[in-house]
């Protein structure tokens, strides 16, 4: 039982070291190959874009309308809103 751990450990340890012996002959080879840059990637010029069209003209008013009489001065008291509606007294809940 302990010679066959002690077999499968040696062997782990081999390979691992196998690994890393590869490892470093890649980088080795990596590091001495000289090689050029890629060109630079050509790009088409820029596309401008057209100006937008002018608005269209707006068309003149009749003379013929009905002016509206201008709006009333403003209140001295702020704005004043006009009464609510009638509907629903507010004793409505009391009539069952």
């Amino acid at each position: 039982m302990v010679s066959q751990r002690f077999s499968l450990t040696l062997l782990f340890l081999l390979a691992t070291l196998i690994t890393i012996a590869n490892g470093n002959d890649n980088r080795k080879l990596l590091t001495s190959y000289k090689y050029s840059p890629p060109p630079p990637p050509v790009y088409p010029p820029p596309v401008t874009p057209s100006p937008p069209p002018p608005p269209p003209p707006r068309p003149q008013a009749a003379a013929y309308y009905k002016r509206s009489p201008p709006p009333p001065p403003p209140s001295k008291y702020g704005r004043v809103y006009p009464p609510p509606p009638p509907g629903k007294s507010w004793l409505w809940f009391l009539k069952l």
